[in-house]
């Protein structure tokens, strides 16, 4: 009887419903929802032969994953340790991956293919990072494994197109004559591991990743540690500072000119100042920047005067000897006080002799001390460190040094702005980072640390900061 009772009431239901549709009412159909997004990577199934297989020397390997994948730069991307003459043949299709080898393959080897982020499903592009297929031309596959980081010894910053590689230890010039049996990629943290390494000695560098992969080049940056390193025995992260042993060659401009373009060119020299607007920074060098090479004439002085003209003593005059294009104006400026920079016609020339369209007074006044600030700096911890100095950067560059060698520093007259604070173990106590060297003493640079603080300096205010170093 209960069964037959509800007969009319899912009528009734079900005609409501009817009435509603037709009267437009609120019974809207809503598509099923796709589910949530798919976040995992592709991972491997099957592989002929099978992954960590020994006594094999395979010339072609298959990989099948879970579902579809797409490659990226695959060829980029792949590592194969130890190194092989020729690259391997990498054919992609739907799930698969094949690997052709045609190098004859080192006996009682491990070797590992290492495709970094080459790999990835063709659905949501995740990628099945740092994805590895092993053998073993052995009967065992090594494990040893070296880790360690990298970081610029100038900058204490990281560059993750780096490369750490391995050498032999009875062949010291490997490094620039042969390419890598191993080498690995750097993070984007400035770290890196090497995996599968037979229980042997190597030495380690670090080299751009180029084609040659090997230190051809001193204005390259290089790392290289002083002892070997050995996958059982050595435990800890290795640390490496990467260095130019040499400044990059810029490249020459151009000091002849062509009768064609030396008919347009000014026959005049135009300069630009580091004056802002009629003031004058009293700490640094007034300069003048030209648009060609110029030099001195000798027989036409360049000079600094008081207001009546009065000329004063202790004034260098120089070209730039990095930037030859620049003449750097030296002296012992005042604070709040006027100048005149008195420019002879003749006083400066470009190798075609031309020279200033007429003699020119630059009037300036210097700033005051007011326009600065000061910093008070309470440091704790300095004294782990050898001959530490604070460096104070602004655009990557050094504008300020300051030795620590007490727990208050003072600091003052310093430019209003923000500076990025850095510390240089400054070994030979000359004040400046000093590069390293490796053919001959192989000497390791200077290290700077990145403190990852910024002081903020107000113009007429003491600047207050704790400085807490750790080692």
């Amino acid at each position: 009887m209960t069964r037959f009772k509800l007969i009319p009431a899912i009528l009734l239901i079900c005609l409501t419903a009817m009435a509603l549709i037709q009267i437009g009412g609120c019974a809207n159909i809503v598509p099923p929802s796709g589910g949530p997004r798919d976040s995992i990577p592709p991972y491997a199934v099957y592989a002929k032969p099978k992954d960590s297989s020994t006594n094999i020397a395979p010339k072609e390997i298959l990989i099948s994953f879970n579902e579809y994948i797409t490659t990226n730069a695959i060829q980029e991307q792949l590592i194969v340790s130890p190194n092989i003459k020729n690259n391997p043949l990498i054919d992609q299709r739907l799930n698969m991956v094949r690997i052709r080898l045609s190098d004859s393959l080192n006996a009682n080897t491990t070797y590992s293919f290492q495709f970094g982020n080459a790999l990835r499903d063709v659905n949501e592009g995740n990628i099945a990072q740092n994805f590895t297929y092993v053998f073993s031309t052995g009967d065992q596959i090594d494990t040893g494994k070296l880790y360690g980081k990298v970081q610029i010894a100038e900058s204490g910053l990281v560059d993750s197109s780096l490369i750490a590689v391995l050498h032999p230890i009875d062949n010291d010039s490997a490094i620039y004559k042969d390419k890598p049996n191993y080498y690995t990629r750097i993070n984007g943290q400035g770290i890196f591991e090497f995996t599968f390494l037979p229980a042997t000695n190597f030495n380690i560098y670090i080299v751009p990743n180029d084609y040659n992969k090997r230190y051809d080049d001193s204005t390259k940056l290089f790392a290289f540690l002083n002892s070997p390193v050995h996958p059982a025995k050595t435990k800890d992260s290795i640390q490496l500072y990467a260095f130019e042993a040499s400044p990059k060659k810029e490249k020459k401009l151009a000091t002849v000119i062509s009768a064609k373009n030396a008919k347009k060119q000014s026959p005049v020299l135009k300069y630009s100042s580091n004056l802002e607007g009629k003031e004058k920074d009293f700490l640094s060098p007034l300069t003048l920047n030209f648009e060609t090479l110029i030099h001195l004439n000798d027989s036409f002085k360049i000079g600094i005067t008081d207001t009546n003209l009065v000329q004063q003593e202790g004034v260098t005059v120089t070209v730039n000897a990095q930037n030859k294009q620049q003449v750097e104006i030296d002296f012992p400026w005042e604070a709040n006080t006027d100048y005149k920079l008195v420019l002879p016609q003749k006083s400066i020339q470009d190798s075609l002799s031309n020279f200033l369209i007429k003699s020119d007074t630059l009037r300036f006044k210097t700033k005051p001390e007011s326009s600065y600030g000061t910093a008070i700096l309470r440091v704790n911890g300095f004294q782990q460190f050898e001959q530490p100095v604070l460096l104070l950067i602004q655009d990557q560059k050094v504008k300020f040094s300051y030795p620590i060698t007490q727990n208050v520093l003072r600091i003052p007259l310093l430019p209003p702005g923000d500076y990025q604070l850095k510390l240089l173990m400054d070994a030979n106590q000359n004040g400046r980072w000093d590069t390293g060297k490796f053919m001959g003493k192989k000497l390791q640079p200077e290290r700077v640390r990145n403190l990852n603080l910024i002081l903020n300096i107000r113009a007429n205010w003491d600047n207050e900061m704790n400085l807490i170093l750790k080692p």
